[in-house]
């Protein structure tokens, strides 16, 4: 799998992560990153189950709507990346 598409994963991992630490509904999540779309929830659903890479706005978005410094979380999944036999080396 493509490292660019790994990180993508682990990044939604990470925001997935902090949004149940924050004990916050995907519905907070969706409305607070994405309040300029019609449907902030299906823009959120439709980003989670894409497959696909985020796009760095998007991303910035979300660290944003879970209270993360954005470059403190992109360093964090990149380091979990780099590890030995971390689950994140593997994506999902």
């Amino acid at each position: 799998m493509d490292d660019a598409l790994i990180f993508s994963q682990n990044f939604l991992d990470a925001v997935e992560a902090a949004r149940i630490r924050q004990g916050r509904s995907h519905s907070d999540i969706a409305r607070a990153a994405f309040p300029a779309q019609r449907d902030p929830v299906g823009t959120y659903r439709k980003l989670r189950n894409s497959g696909r890479t985020v796009k760095l706005a998007d991303a910035y978005r979300l660290a944003q709507a879970v209270q993360l410094d954005f470059a403190s979380l992109c360093w964090q999944v990149s380091q979990a990346m780099l590890a030995p036999e971390s689950p994140a080396t593997s994506g999902r």
